[in-house]
């Protein structure tokens, strides 16, 4: 149902704002980090139906952010698929050229699989530095929480909303967009659990 589902994911997003393209706050960070989602290994497809929303909308948005005031861009991810011949790092950084971002503005980690050892990768080369943060926005508690941990400092910048900021939700017919939404909103729950209880 788009209610509960809704109600379910917005109290992740609504923790940290959106950072308007414009705003001079994040312009005072040291780089744009963009964690990786996914990636379709397949030739057959055209180069923008290999990304899922989520990969696409983080790093559409690093590549707007760089055309508003360039500065270094962070990857990490290594291969996640079976039959994967690349990074998912590398792909990224792919998209990235692409997008006309230089490419000695881009740095690549290709280790991680999920947030926690991205982060740790990345925390080899950005210890101490302040970052803009670019991931989805019901990531955006979690995977904050892993970068203070190693001790840098982030201002989150949450793209990929499932929520409206000033809409409330509405009551409707039983939809698969709201069982992803819940999905979606579980997922990063019980990532918080095991962040906070169990590792």
């Amino acid at each position: 149902m788009t209610y509960p589902s809704v109600l379910l994911i917005k109290h992740l997003e609504d923790k940290y704002p959106v950072v308007p393209l414009d705003l001079q706050e994040w312009r005072k960070t040291e780089a744009i980090v963009v964690l990786a989602c996914n990636y379709f290994e397949d030739d057959g497809l055209p180069f923008v139906s290999r990304w899922p929303n989520c990969s696409l909308q983080r790093n559409l948005h690093a590549a707007l952010m760089y055309r508003e005031h360039p500065m270094p861009i962070y990857l990490a991810g290594n291969i996640l698929g079976s039959t994967d011949k690349y990074s998912q790092a590398s792909h990224n950084k792919d998209f990235f050229v692409k997008m006309g971002v230089k490419n000695t503005d881009i740095f690549i980690i290709p280790k991680g699989v999920n947030t926690e050892t991205e982060v740790k990768a990345l925390a080899s080369i950005l210890k101490g530095r302040y970052i803009s943060l670019v991931t989805s926005a019901s990531h955006l508690p979690r995977a904050v929480s892993y970068f203070e941990e190693n001790n840098i400092p982030v201002l989150p910048i949450p793209v990929e909303h499932f929520s409206r900021k000033n809409v409330e939700p509405v009551v409707g017919l039983p939809n698969a967009a709201s069982l992803y939404r819940s999905e979606r909103a579980i997922h990063e729950y019980l990532g918080l659990i095991y962040q906070k209880y169990i590792r």
